[in-house]
């Protein structure tokens, strides 16, 4: 009994001088400079406990990996931390070895849904190593198992911080794949402002993304607020490979900022025409045909407009016409509006017309299907109102 004792007493005043001498462990970033109160347990109290009586051997004997194991496997992770550290003094390369095993147990326990363990692991070892980027890119795949998407973005894009630049893109996956998966279920629960607020902080870390922007005027856009939205979609006209999608919002939201409105229209036996203008610069009368699939300017109207305002030819196409089938031009304008409605990239067939047709030619339903119409024959009125 009493060799045990001085055994163990020896073992304690080793292990005090070695604490005062200042040893440094080896942590994920470098080294840690190691002392009692970083270790964080009074030493007598833990030689004491009889669960630690195997890794403290009274024969003199090195601590071993499997020692420390031990520990780990019993729950015991603080004690089996400061087991580690005491391991690292003597063989880094074991206690390495030892800290990535532990790292994939943890990983096989979230595949198995048991997220109390590395929670456990996790709060242990970042209590002594809180910059540890191994444990910390592990805390993020707790809190993706644990629910909570927000936070473990947000872990990630710390983690971007702490790393050289060539190395960050592997966290641009994970965060893209959270993001996604945040913003379908919150879009599918049409929930517009937890969305917004979701979104307005990934802008904090990316200020200038403009996928977020896009997805985050799009929620706007839910709530009806057209403003906020235009100020967001205006910041990435410029960039050019959102400039489409940004425009497409936009034109959106002119649309959904009107309101029904009456247009008047002239009548002309049993049809209708109705005033418009080809690009925002000149005037033509239609003749309204819910039958054509493709409006149509009549050759002599298009001749008189064709140098000014330089349509794109786009192909020839065979139309169905009451003479039969005929082949003819379809050009290609910016836009063609009636009264505040307005189609962009409108595409229309230049043929002959027969002259009591009236007007410069027909409106069909490429321009038509857009919106909701309806003829109001007893007022001469044109109602179209958004989809």
């Amino acid at each position: 009994m009493r060799r045990f004792v001085e055994a163990l007493l020896l073992a304690s005043l080793g292990l005090n001088i070695w604490l005062l001498a200042g040893q440094s462990l080896p942590g994920f970033g470098g080294t840690t400079a190691v002392d009692s109160d970083d270790l964080g347990f009074d030493t007598e109290s833990v030689l004491s406990r009889s669960n630690l009586d195997q890794v403290f051997r009274g024969d003199g004997k090195a601590l071993t990996a499997a020692d420390v194991q031990l520990l780990f496997d019993s729950g015991e992770f603080s004690d089996a931390i400061v087991a580690w550290q005491l391991l690292a003094k003597d063989d880094a390369v074991e206690a390495q070895r030892l800290k990535q095993k532990w790292i994939a147990i943890a990983r096989d326990w979230l595949a198995q849904d048991i997220v109390d363990l590395p929670e456990r692991l996790l709060a242990a070892w970042l209590q002594k190593y809180p910059y540890d980027l191994t444990y910390s890119e592990l805390q993020a795949h707790w809190l993706v198992a644990t629910g909570q998407r927000l936070a473990a973005i947000e872990q990630y894009y710390a983690l971007m911080g702490e790393v050289p630049t060539n190395q960050q893109g592997r966290y641009i996956n994970p965060i893209n794949t959270l993001v996604d998966a945040e913003v379908k279920a919150l879009s599918e629960q049409q929930a517009w402002r937890p969305l917004i607020r979701f979104l307005e902080r990934l802008l904090w870390h990316e200020p200038q993304h403009p996928p977020y922007i896009l997805m985050l005027a799009q929620a706007h856009i839910e709530l009806a607020e057209y403003r906020q939205a235009q100020t967001l979609l205006r910041s990435i006209l410029l960039n050019e490979f959102f400039t489409s999608k940004a425009e497409a919002l936009l034109e959106k939201i002119e649309v959904l900022n009107l309101q029904a409105v009456a247009i008047e229209l002239t009548p002309v036996r049993e049809h209708y025409l109705v005033g418009g203008e080809i690009d925002q610069r000149q005037g033509v009368e239609l003749l309204i045909d819910t039958g054509a699939s493709i409006s149509v300017l009549s050759r002599r109207y298009f001749e008189t407009v064709e140098r000014g305002l330089a349509p794109e030819f786009v192909r020839m196409g065979r139309i169905n016409t009451a003479g039969g089938m005929v082949e003819a031009p379809i050009f290609r304008f910016e836009e063609f509006a009636v009264g505040d409605y307005r189609v962009r990239d409108i595409e229309f067939v230049v043929m002959e017309l027969e002259e009591r047709s009236s007007g410069d030619g027909l409106l069909g339903m490429n321009f038509l299907r857009v919106f909701s119409f309806q003829i109001d024959q007893g007022n001469n009125l044109l109602l179209l109102e958004p989809r």
